[in-house]
């Protein structure tokens, strides 16, 4: 009987060996025009390509956002070993997107593959320092890691850079901002966390007991 990985493998060996094919027989057919001739045909066949890569981008990132917010552990590897193979050839066709990069380690992050996802998640912030998508991404490999100094540089790279409004993002400051001692910035971002989830209760009460905390301001650091 096949496994559950068994079956993943072999649906992506799938995808990757008809891929290749298609990308064989197009590459093919380009090399065989005449230089410089340009027809009709030509023309509909590079939008459909371009059509197709917006259409792979879709599925791999349907597959991806499936993944991360799956629950059971065997639907996750299976959306995102998808996703991941999709991205890959993506990334061969666009080695430069830096938001795809971050996926790529996002997924192997998930995936327990760290070299990978370190390699691919530093790649996405070297290539777009002030994008906050692959900031937001590295910044949770750290915090999964409670390595809370480098999540703290990326999850602020992040809300420097666009994501100030989005919830997740206050909640992981003020988290990361409380266990590294500074309970005024994490009061902070607790504060606005609450404020963007006025529903979450607890965030107030968080504030609240934060208000009770007694702190040597000296002792803490100020980022």
């Amino acid at each position: 009987m096949l496994t559950h990985k068994t079956i993943n493998l072999y649906v992506v060996l799938v995808i990757v060996l008809t891929l290749a094919v298609n990308g064989a027989s197009a590459e093919y057919e380009l090399d065989a025009l005449p230089e410089g001739l340009t027809s009709g045909s030509e023309s509909e066949n590079s939008a459909k390509a371009v059509d197709n890569v917006v259409s792979d981008e879709e599925e791999a990132d349907n597959y991806f956002y499936a993944g991360m917010q799956a629950d059971d552990k065997n639907l996750k590897e299976a959306y995102l070993s998808k996703a991941l193979v999709k991205y890959m050839l993506l990334l061969s066709i666009k080695p430069n997107n830096a938001s795809i990069s971050a996926q790529v380690g996002a997924i192997h992050d998930s995936l327990g593959h760290q070299r990978l996802a370190k390699e691919y998640l530093f790649r996405g912030v070297s290539l777009e320092p002030f994008n906050p998508f692959p900031n937001y991404y590295f910044a949770e490999y750290y915090f999964a890691k409670k390595d809370y100094e480098n999540a703290l540089r990326y999850f602020q790279a992040a809300y420097d850079n666009g994501y100030s409004s989005f919830y997740e993002v206050n909640l992981k400051l003020a988290t990361v901002y409380e266990r590294l001692g500074d309970i005024e910035k994490a009061k902070l971002y607790y504060g606005a966390a609450a404020k963007l989830n006025p529903g979450f209760q607890a965030l107030e009460s968080k504030v609240k007991s934060l208000d009770k905390v007694y702190y040597n301001k000296e002792e803490y650091h100020r980022y």
